[in-house]
């Protein structure tokens, strides 16, 4: 661990035994490289509470650390209020508190944290000038914008910080803002603007609207060209574009997508982007931009599958509008689209479930392969317009403090539907979108391309849902991971020379085939006897011709026992998923 004057942290437990996932998250990196840029040596570390105590505890006592910050948001209060304390009462440095939901600590977050000071909003010209005041000794702290505290037993709140206006300014991340090593140097996040212009009910940045600023394209290509020369060595790259304003102004998209194609020449990526649904249909070309330039998956904010509850959440969007977008984001060849239904949200009832199940499943249908819907209920995000007036939509907030749940438990019920409810509900929907991708599977509406793109990235995390239905049919998934190999065919690429290819089945008859009374079955296909003995001799031991003069030993029924008859089964038994072939 080398020497540093301040150091940042975003700490969650581990829960569910699951490590914190910090994918995009860009926060207290931005702010290590704004400090380090103005002489303060900064490093940040986002990870699990343990190991970052460890950390701590590390580097006060063998480091001048001069001063700390913590990240918060509605996930780690409890996790803040410790460490804030512990750092306070052990070591005795000005500790400071910042994140997205900072704007809602209340008085008893001040008093149980013992933290200096709490930033709000944007942080570089506010951290900086705390550190100038508490380290420098710089200033007076009644001076500094953008900051609460305790005083005298009141949480004192100054004027809000003047906003960068350019944010090209701004320093790119490397990787000495990295207390520990980067992990994953495969992934890069990538800050395009800030600010929000929707005022959606649920969303506590569109309650906190601010104004919207951008990068310049060539700033941006600028730091993922940075980073490419920079890490040469690293292959599978993916760039996650972390701004909810992405799509706001076609011709910056069209320019930026312009510009991410000529870096696909110097090294191929991948890349993710937030999409807007009605600034994405009225600028359709949009998607063929992000399409063109390689983007992998786009995040829809659908939310809803009823216009009522659309025009609540204050969308600005159309049912209409949703397909088309997602129906465009198909035909240009976009591999992943993904979108979240909320339940327990706005004017919820079980008439409004039924709808968003039948609307999921519309969506489905239109983009088969591609379109991957998410099931939440809704979050109570503090000072969002649903969260300070629950009733106003028929809901009543059971746990505002986020002390019972991290997304998986219901916080919310309505006057007919209890959270227990809630639970069947949300169960029952991911059920039944599950199975429906499966029926969409095995009826053949999706690509063989798509199929074959999630087995290249089967062994990788960037992989969507629809390769955990496909594992759900073992017969499809051997199907068409044995072609992927290379080592077998479809018969319809081989079919020139049926006599000579050999017939594979795709499962293990004993483990897979139900035997009920005599009649046979495999994955709902009802066999009969020929069929069977064809599986049976399909290990591609034996070639068609070979197989044939097997079958004829058992039957004596020529007309059944043909060249022709026998391609007819093999094609069947080809298009239930459980033969592949092989040349040799």
């Amino acid at each position: 661990m080398r020497d540093n004057d301040i150091l940042f942290f975003n700490l969650h437990r581990r829960y569910l035994n699951a490590s914190p996932q910090f994918g995009g998250f860009l926060g207290i990196f931005t702010l290590a490289a704004f400090l380090n840029e103005n002489g303060y040596r900064t490093q940040s570390y986002a990870g699990q509470l343990t190991e970052g105590l460890r950390l701590i505890d590390e580097a006060c006592q063998n480091h001048n650390i001069k001063m700390i910050g913590l990240y918060c948001d509605y996930e780690n209060v409890t996790e803040v209020i410790f460490l804030s304390s512990y750092i306070k009462e052990t070591y005795q440095i000005p500790v400071i508190v910042g994140g997205p939901q900072s704007t809602s600590l209340k008085k008893d977050f001040y008093i149980k944290s013992q933290c200096d000071a709490v930033v709000r909003y944007e942080g570089e010209i506010t951290v900086l000038d705390l550190a100038n005041y508490y380290i420098e000794s710089l200033g007076v702290i009644d001076d500094i914008k953008g900051i609460s505290y305790l005083k005298d037993n009141d949480v004192i709140t100054h004027e809000e910080q003047d906003l960068i206006e350019n944010l090209d300014a701004l320093p790119f991340i490397n990787d000495e803002c990295y207390l520990v090593p980067k992990q994953d140097y495969t992934e890069l996040s990538i800050m395009t603007g800030r600010g929000c212009p929707f005022h959606c009910s649920f969303c506590h940045e569109g309650h906190h609207t601010r104004k919207v600023r951008f990068r310049s394209v060539e700033n941006v290509i600028e730091e993922i060209k940075t980073y490419i020369e920079t890490h040469e060595y690293i292959k599978n790259l993916h760039i996650l574009f972390t701004d909810d304003t992405f799509t706001l102004i076609p011709e910056r998209v069209k320019k930026l997508c312009e510009g991410l194609e000529q870096l696909q020449k110097i090294k191929p990526f991948r890349w993710f982007c937030e999409g807007h649904v009605h600034t994405l249909f009225m600028n359709l070309e949009m998607i063929n931009y992000i399409a063109k330039a390689g983007a992998q998956r786009i995040q829809l904010g659908i939310e809803a599958g009823t216009q009522e509850v659309l025009d609540a959440y204050k969308k600005g969007s159309t049912l209409r509008e949703i397909k088309t977008v997602v129906k465009h984001c198909y035909d240009s060849g976009i591999e992943e689209v993904y979108s979240n239904i909320i339940l327990a949200g706005a004017h919820f009832t079980r008439d409004v479930y039924i709808k968003n199940i039948d609307f999921a499943k519309e969506l489905l249908k239109i983009a088969p392969g591609v379109m991957e819907i998410g099931v939440v209920s809704y979050w109570p995000l503090p000072e969002t317009t649903i969260t300070n007036h629950p009733e106003d939509y028929g809901l009543n907030i059971l746990d505002y403090d986020f002390i019972t749940s991290s997304g998986d438990f219901p916080q919310i019920e309505t006057n007919d539907i209890d959270r227990w409810e809630l639970i069947e509900m949300m169960k029952s929907m991911e059920y039944e979108l599950s199975e429906y991708m499966k029926e969409l599977l095995i009826k053949g509406f999706v690509k063989t391309e798509l199929i074959n793109s999630w087995l290249s990235r089967k062994h990788t995390k960037y992989i969507g849902r629809w390769i955990y239905a496909l594992n759900q049919l073992p017969h499809m998934l051997n199907f068409y991971s044995m072609v992927f190999s290379g080592e077998c065919n479809f018969i319809d690429t081989i079919s020139k020379n049926i006599p000579h290819i050999h017939p594979m089945r795709t499962v293990q008859l004993s483990k897979y085939l139900k035997n009920d009374s005599g009649n046979k079955s495999l994955f709902g296909y009802k066999l009969n006897d020929l069929e069977v003995d064809i599986l049976i001799y399909s290990l591609g031991k034996l070639s068609v011709e070979e197989l044939i003069l097997k079958l004829r030993e058992k039957y004596d029924d020529i007309t059944l026992i043909n060249n022709e008859n026998i391609e007819n089964v093999l094609r069947k038994l080809s298009s239930q998923y459980l033969l592949v072939y092989s040349k040799y």
